[in-house]
């Protein structure tokens, strides 16, 4: 993306002003929400092109991704989306070598994807070169190939949820934010990224290689399997670390009527590409429906997607990108977002944040339920006889001395169930302090516990 005139979009960011600038954020809102007729339909189109056994699961680099990439790009283009990339995305090869990772055996040393990117530049002439990113990842597993009775057969995986209910969405936005497009301040850059799976390539090459304005991104919104819906896959946002600004700014869009029903977790659900805007101090809000026993599976289909609840996310998530499009002052990073009421008190940060991570027994968060929580955790009786099941979702800060504090549940299953991970988890060994600029410092982690249960035992599972 290069620089021409007007930011990165050139002629064709000039715009037509005049008496927009006297329109309310309240009529703005009405107008987005006008715009929402036949998403529905237009939402189980899109997850039906890029679910189809044709596209053989779309792995990055694929025939299938690339036939992806040419669906979006033309999708956004009828909606009068001004596009970045051709239509074929933003190729793109990376090695393993520029990532810092060692040569693995059976995987290739250079990773090859595509983004597709698109904009729709804002009116006002000292905002439209701050950028707001909403983005969704199109590429999938692929398939699995297996013996049965001497013959191959093909098993393919159509990722509906993961993250085909992204994309659908996404390209929705985008028509919702294009036909408004004289409501924004600021410009939206629609980002589909590829390569998410191996982890993460397509943000990663977005912001260390193609986009060269990366301090103008004022907020990253991530759509990342949005399609369940039921008591254990609620429309969750996750800003990875305490946000007040997005906190209000949820709780005010759930308030009207008929919106979305949502709230904000500071915390991270899973890695995805907003981690990585994270990590460069960019405020990120992932929006998601969780993990369910369907996720990276066959049985990941369109079938099983919610898609009225799709469509209030549509709508909820270009309110959203208005609101933030037309603040006059940035939003803090999650870093200086702290809500002033709390008062003065010892920083707090993320482990994204810190020199040094904190560590349980030499390892991550993941070793830490592998080697602690998971061994130590009981299914309680009572949860087993109720067949209860779910995902708990717990914060603990790692204070200075490594020591575990401030456990609490920000996302339960039931008492029993809840009572149990917070009694391990607060009688837990002490930790290897996180560490920045060379001193010992607190931080806040977050970790998922699940409880499942099968027809013969009751299970826990590390993620």
């Amino acid at each position: 993306m290069k620089k021409d005139g007007f930011g990165i979009f050139g002629k064709k960011a000039v715009l037509l002003v005049g008496f927009l600038l006297l329109l309310t954020s309240g009529y703005a809102q009405q107008q987005i929400i006008a715009t929402a007729d036949d998403i529905e339909d237009a939402l189980q189109r899109h997850v039906m092109f890029v679910t189809a056994d044709s596209l053989q699961g779309r792995p990055a680099g694929s025939p299938g991704e690339e036939r992806v990439a040419e669906y979006i790009y033309d999708e956004l283009l009828k909606s009068g989306v001004t596009m970045i990339s051709p239509r074929t995305g933003d190729d793109f090869y990376i090695s393993l070598r520029d990532l810092g990772l060692p040569e693995k055996e059976g995987m290739p040393d250079t990773l090859h994807s595509r983004n597709v990117i698109g904009v729709v530049p804002g009116y006002d002439r000292n905002l439209r070169e701050e950028y707001i990113v909403i983005g969704a990842h199109i590429d999938h597993l692929g398939v699995h190939k297996i013996n049965v009775n001497g013959e191959q057969q093909v098993q393919i995986y159509p990722g509906a949820d993961d993250n085909a209910s992204g994309v659908a969405t996404l390209l929705e936005v985008a028509r919702q934010i294009s036909a408004s497009r004289f409501l924004f301040k600021r410009s939206v850059i629609f980002a589909f990224f590829g390569a998410e799976e191996l982890g993460m390539l397509g943000s990663w090459y977005f912001l260390n290689r193609s986009f060269q304005e990366t301090d103008n991104i004022v907020a990253m919104i991530n759509l990342d399997m949005v399609g369940r819906s039921g008591n254990e896959n609620k429309i969750q946002v996750y800003t990875v670390a305490p946000n007040w600004i997005f906190n209000s700014l949820v709780k005010e869009l759930s308030s009207r009527p008929l919106s979305l029903q949502t709230s904000t977790l500071p915390t991270d659900c899973f890695p995805s590409d907003h981690r990585l805007f994270y990590e460069k101090n960019i405020p990120v809000m992932l929006f998601t429906s969780g993990v369910h026993r369907d996720y990276h599976t066959l049985r990941d289909r369109p079938g099983l997607l919610d898609y009225k609840q799709m469509e209030k996310l549509t709508e909820f998530v270009s309110a959203a990108a208005l609101n933030i499009a037309d603040r006059v002052e940035r939003i803090a990073d999650s870093f200086r977002a702290a809500d002033p009421s709390a008062g003065e008190k010892e920083p707090v940060y993320t482990q994204y944040d810190v020199d040094k991570k904190a560590q349980f027994l030499h390892g991550d968060e993941r070793q830490f339920l592998d080697k602690w929580v998971y061994p130590y955790v009981k299914y309680p009786d009572s949860a087993v006889a109720a067949g209860e099941t779910g995902t708990v979702i717990v914060n603990f800060i790692v204070e200075k001395d490594g020591r575990v504090s401030h456990v609490e549940v920000v996302r339960g299953v039931s008492d029993d169930i809840d009572d149990e991970v917070m009694k391990v988890i607060s009688a837990s060994p002490k930790w290897k302090a996180a560490q920045l600029k060379g001193s010992p410092v607190r931080v806040k982690i977050s970790v998922p516990v699940e409880f499942r249960l099968s027809n013969s035992s009751a299970k826990l599972r590390l993620k």
